[in-house]
């Protein structure tokens, strides 16, 4: 089944990226653009609009939580972290902050598609071309 939801992956390990994209890929989302810092996730969700980022907390030039900030300031679209830390080294960044989830790395496909799909079943989305 195909999804019409755009997703941006953002995450300096381009294993990570690739895995990531055939995960979402293989279950019929689509990923229209990656980057490996928080200022290219700035930049992509201005140029493409996504529905949902998926982006490592942990990045050089910009981390992903400073992006998930100027990102919420300029649209409404939710973000899922991706992080080595426990949520609990994450409080005051939450749901307030357009932050649906958190995922442990390694991110495992049993994880994954649940929390994208929860992240979008929160909302209306109406697909846009």
């Amino acid at each position: 089944m195909r999804h019409h939801y755009r997703i941006i992956i953002v995450d300096d390990d381009p294993i990570t990226r690739m895995d990531l994209i055939e995960m979402l890929q293989a279950e019929g989302y689509d990923v229209v653009a990656e980057g490996k810092n928080g200022e290219e996730a700035v930049r992509l969700t201005q140029k493409w609009k996504p529905h949902l980022i998926i982006m490592d907390v942990k990045m050089p030039v910009m981390d992903g939580l400073t992006a998930t900030g100027i990102i919420r300031r300029e649209s409404d679209v939710d973000v899922l972290l991706l992080t080595a830390y426990s949520q609990k080294d994450m409080v005051g960044h939450d749901k307030a902050n357009g932050i649906c989830a958190y995922l442990a790395k390694p991110v495992m496909e049993e994880d994954l598609l649940p929390a994208v799909a929860s992240a979008f079943a929160k909302k209306s989305i109406v697909y846009e071309k």
